[in-house]
């Protein structure tokens, strides 16, 4: 069970800005452990003074390329990659979230989270929450290998 879970936090689209990553979260997993985690920075038309996702692409490409992707709701890392290095093959993919509504139909609520407390796969990171890129990569690759989504 090898992967790498990824996670962006992004600007989102307000005040017509465009949608620009600012965080990305990276959990490897190795033989079913995590066995490291990443977390790159990103500038934004707020934050110039850091480095751009391409300026860095040296530091995280390594982690994805030619990597199995796993990523809650992969439709907004899947995007950026994508728009990022356009004729670059991404993954394979796996969504946690829909695995997790093919192999648990009817649950309340899909959501990361509610998915991480409900199969107890919530992560200890000190200092961090949920909606941090570091953070929620773990907890999705952590709801991963509970799920055997790999």
């Amino acid at each position: 069970m090898d992967f790498v879970a990824i996670d962006f936090e992004t600007t989102g689209y307000d005040n017509g800005c465009n949608n620009e990553p600012w965080q990305l979260g990276i959990a490897v997993v190795q033989g079913g452990e995590i066995v490291e985690k990443r977390e790159f920075f990103f500038g934004t038309p707020i934050t110039p003074e850091h480095e751009t996702v391409i300026a860095q692409w040296d530091l995280w490409f390594p982690y994805v390329a030619n990597k199995h992707l796993l990523a809650h709701n992969i439709a907004t890392e899947r995007t950026i990659l994508t728009k990022i290095a356009p004729l670059t093959r991404w993954g394979p993919w796996t969504d946690t979230l829909k695995a997790a509504k093919s192999k648990y139909p009817g649950l309340k609520s899909y959501a990361l989270k509610d998915l991480c407390e409900l199969f107890g796969s919530v992560p200890d990171i000190e200092g961090r929450t949920w909606h941090d890129g570091l953070y929620d990569a773990v907890a999705c690759a952590r709801l991963g290998m509970v799920l055997k989504v790999i």
